[in-house]
């Protein structure tokens, strides 16, 4: 579930995009580590996105921030909180992204969980699926 809060340190948050939501990992309102391509008039290719550090402002681009509030469940795999930071901060520069296969949720997922996993992704390809049956 995601919420409307305010971010703790190492919490995974979004701001919805329009089509998409994008994902990252929130360390400070001067630090979020997400997986984005910066450049002006790149922000749409694959080839120049890579994990960056940015400030919130940067990351939310106006949008509204939104956090996620885990379930008992979710808690049982989580990360600590110093895994959680250390994983994202050592992952900063790589590059390699996949609108399927490793995107920002990836990212998020994989620094909270130690799992790449898209929610979005798969609710799209799950959608796809039913509509060819």
């Amino acid at each position: 579930m995601w919420k409307n809060i305010k971010p703790d340190f190492a919490d995974q948050i979004r701001v919805n995009r329009g089509l998409y939501h994008h994902h990252g990992i929130y360390l400070s309102d001067d630090c979020v580590i997400h997986f984005a391509a910066l450049d002006a008039g790149s922000e749409l290719d694959p080839s120049k996105a890579r994990v960056v550090q940015t400030t919130l402002s940067e990351f939310l681009k106006g949008g509204i921030l939104e956090v996620r509030e885990y379930s008992d469940n979710e808690k049982l795999t989580l990360r600590k909180k110093t895994e959680i930071a250390n994983y994202a901060f050592s992952c900063l520069g790589n590059a390699g992204y996949d609108v399927i296969k490793n995107n920002c949720e990836h990212f998020s997922n994989e620094c909270a969980f130690g799992k790449r996993e898209s929610n979005q992704v798969e609710n799209v390809l799950n959608s796809l699926l039913n509509f060819f049956k």
